[in-house]
Formats: structure tokens, C-alpha cells, sequence
């Protein structure tokens, strides 16, 4: 059966959706340890700090949900302002940018750290493809145009490095700004300048509405907060741009899925290449939402975990030559093509 990974992917990205996005009405309670403990330890603005509690309803940054399950930043873009909280607190941009402000020390920080390096390790960046609530949505986005028959466009290779330079940008911009308000002589600023890139995170305004909750569309208060309402709107029609006319574009682009880029190489799933039984057809790269073509161009064996790859294993999928490509899992062969 061809479509046999896609299938289950499919199936996997709706699981994870219920679970991080519902997770809070699903399980209702916080989970603890046998101690009466929180399994993760809570960090909470010291005093004089600015905090998303602080925020009144209506404004950009109010938080329409509750504390969630697990106090956790797993490596997807699980959203603070989730309806009822979800199943984790926030994504990983969140976390260093709030911690920044509060100028956290790092000891308090480590048991997230440590659960989010290690997860990222196992898995690298599949979480993009197979986890993210976001990524899901767009590719629902994406299933969309396909019923339409409207063909994707090919955007140049330049233009997806343009992407990921511009992705730099923004998380270097939104962790120097989250550190220096955090600096005493600028901590008046915060009430406006309080998770930068929160503000204009197209999943801020998209997760509450599976809550039935209004997030805070529009904030005119001040000059700070109406460059972010504009600002919050440009960006989401540029997701939702990404995902209708492109494959996977906005992922490009994404912060978070930028972060755990950084530990795909390396990681426990692995996509491996048999160069001598390739016969150049150039499925792989067609069928790659990334548009990723080094698997396709190499004519080497080896192991092809590039930064941009999200491991939705389509290579593997479409690929017609027996044994060409292969996912594994520390050295254990999970998948691999085969003719069809």
C-alpha cells in the first residue's frame, strides 16, 4: 500500500492534535508527582516582573486558558494561549524568551532543558512533521487546495534559504528583545515589548478558535500594540499563504521548527540512502513537502538528515527501488522503499 506512511501520519497528527490542543479538558488535572509535586517544577515571573496573567481580556497577549497539564515546552509549537492550557505549557520560544525577561537562573531551567534536548535528540525535527498542531492545520490547509486541483507552486531555492536566513531574524530579534527587558533600566518596557514574537505567532490567533474562544484579534491601545496587531495579521496571511499555494513553505520560516533543526543531525531517526540502486527518477524530491533535493542529487550511501527535514518519510514512501532509502531508529531499520 503506497500511501501507507501518509496514512499514518495523518493519523498520528490528529492523535497529537486532540491530545496538545484538548489535552487540559481530557485530563483535568495537573499531573504530580507520588510527593504531591508538580512532575515539572513552575516558573513564575519574580515580583516587578511582567507575566501573560497580567493581561486584561482583549488584549493581545491575554491568555484564554488555564494552567495546563504538564508544566512542560515540548519540540512543537504547542500554544500558551491553547483554550483550558492543552496538555503542555508552551512552545520553546515562549519558554526561553518569558525566562529571559525574568532572567531565570539556569538551575530552575534545567529539567525542562534537559526534556526537551533529549526528546529533540531521539527524534529531531519529525515533530514538525508528525506532531506540530500547526504544521497539521497547514497541511489540512494544503489537502484543501489539492481537492481544488490547484497545482503547488515552485518556489526557487533561494527564496526557501531566504526563508530560513529570515527565520534567524526573527528568533535572534525576539530573544534580544525578551533579554533586554529583562535588564532593570528597561523593565517599564515590558508591559509592551513582553514575548515579541507571541505577539505575532499566527497560533495565537488560530488555537483558541478550537476552543471556541476569541483570541485577541485586534489591540489599538498603544502604538507598541497596534504594530503587532498589523504585524499578527501580515503574518498570518503569510502562513496561511504557505500552506494554500506552497507545501510546507511556512516551516521555512517557523522559529520553532528552526530550534529543533539544530538537532537533526544526530538524532535517533535517521534517514539513510543506498546510492548504487538509485536510478535518478527524482520522485524523492518531488514528493518532498520541504522541497529538499540532496537526497535526490547525492550519489553517495550515507545519511541524510538535513536541517530542513521535517521526516515525514514521503521520500521513503515514493520511492519505487527496493531498499533506495530507509528511516531507522538508532541503527534498527523501521521503513524502507519498495516497489509497488
Amino acid at each position: 500500500m503506497r500511501n501507507k506512511i501518509s496514512f499514518t501520519r495523518r493519523l498520528v497528527q490528529i492523535i497529537s492534535f486532540i491530545l496538545l490542543v484538548y489535552g487540559g479538558y481530557i485530563f483535568k488535572t495537573r499531573l504530580h508527582t507520588e510527593t504531591g509535586k508538580p512532575l515539572f517544577p513552575a516558573l513564575e515571573a519574580p515580583e516587578g516582573y511582567m507575566s501573560t496573567t497580567q493581561f486584561k481580556k482583549g488584549s493581545i497577549l491575554w491568555p484564554s486558558g488555564t494552567n495546563p497539564v504538564l508544566e512542560n515546552y515540548p519540540p512543537s509549537l504547542v500554544c500558551r494561549f491553547n483554550p483550558k492550557g492543552g496538555l503542555f505549557k508552551a512552545c520553546i520560544f515562549h519558554f526561553i524568551s518569558e525566562n529571559l525577561t525574568w532572567q531565570t537562573p539556569v538551575k530552575y531551567l534545567l529539567p525542562h532543558l534537559t526534556l526537551f534536548i533529549l526528546l529533540c535528540f531521539l527524534f529531531g525535527r519529525m515533530w514538525c512533521g508528525w506532531v506540530c498542531p500547526i504544521g497539521s492545520i497547514g497541511d489540512f490547509i494544503t489537502s484543501i487546495r489539492k481537492k481544488m486541483n490547484i497545482p503547488a507552486r515552485r518556489f526557487p531555492d533561494g527564496f526557501k534559504s531566504g526563508l530560513r536566513f529570515s527565520s534567524y531574524g526573527i528568533m535572534g530579534i525576539g530573544f534580544f528583545i525578551s533579554g533586554l527587558i529583562g535588564v532593570p533600566n528597561f523593565a517599564r518596557f515590558q508591559c509592551y515589548w513582553f514575548l515579541p514574537y507571541c505577539q505575532i505567532c499566527p497560533a495565537r490567533l488560530i488555537c483558541p478558535l478550537f476552543g471556541l474562544i476569541k483570541p485577541g484579534w485586534k489591540d489599538f491601545e498603544t502604538a507598541v500594540t497596534s504594530m503587532f496587531t498589523i504585524l499578527a495579521w501580515l503574518v498570518m496571511g503569510i502562513f496561511l499563504a504557505a500552506f494554500y499555494f506552497g507545501r510546507r513553505i511556512w516551516c521555512h520560516l517557523c522559529p520553532v521548527g528552526l530550534i529543533n533543526s539544530f538537532f537533526n543531525k544526530g538524532a535517533g531517526i535517521e534517514l539513510k540512502k543506498k546510492a548504487v540502486w538509485c536510478n535518478k527518477c527524482g520522485l524523492c524530491a518531488d514528493a518532498c513537502p520541504m522541497g529538499l533535493k540532496e537526497m535526490y542529487e547525492k550519489d553517495s550511501d550515507g545519511i541524510y538528515n538535513q536541517n530542513g527535514c521535517i521526516m515525514c518519510l514521503r521520500c521513503v514512501e515514493i520511492c519505487p527501488k527496493d531498499g533506495c532509502l530507509s528511516a531507522s531508529f538508532f541503527g534498527k531499520k523501521i521503513t524502507e522503499s519498495k516497489l509497488k
